[in-house]
């Protein structure tokens, strides 16, 4: 299977430059639009890949297993989702929190290459060959 690389670190790096951006000037509105970039993954229209395109980002592909990081983007938009739904409630330091805490994640995958939501997938994956036997 095919991974593009760059995909990846630009997912990563609009994170950790936007995120930290929106909880410092109280922009709300920007957790949402990073929550629809995110959960857009593997649809017809991949936003984030979309994007990339626009701004000619060339594609990095290399041979590795992507579902490894559609679990992890999947995580960041359910955290995301949270971010959003505790900011539309008023639960500005609860979406935030959560909004800084995918951009800490994104930030150690960009920085050291370890991908926490990658790491969980694995072991989620031995769990269940454990105890299924697949």
């Amino acid at each position: 299977m095919r991974t593009d690389r760059n995909q990846l670190r630009f997912n990563q790096a609009l994170l950790v430059l936007l995120l930290p951006l929106a909880a410092l000037l109280d922009l709300p509105w920007l957790v949402y639009l990073l929550f629809l970039l995110v959960a857009s993954q593997h649809t017809p229209l991949d936003l984030m890949a979309v994007l990339k395109r626009l701004l000619r980002v060339p594609p990095q592909m290399v041979d590795e297993d992507p579902r490894p990081h559609r679990f992890a983007r999947f995580l960041g938009a359910v955290f995301l989702g949270l971010a959003s739904l505790a900011l539309l409630l008023g639960l500005k330091p609860l979406g935030y929190a959560l909004a800084l805490l995918v951009a800490l994640l994104a930030f150690v995958n960009l920085a050291f290459g370890f991908c926490l939501g990658c790491f969980l997938y694995l072991h989620l994956r031995y769990a269940r060959a454990l105890f299924t036997g697949k």
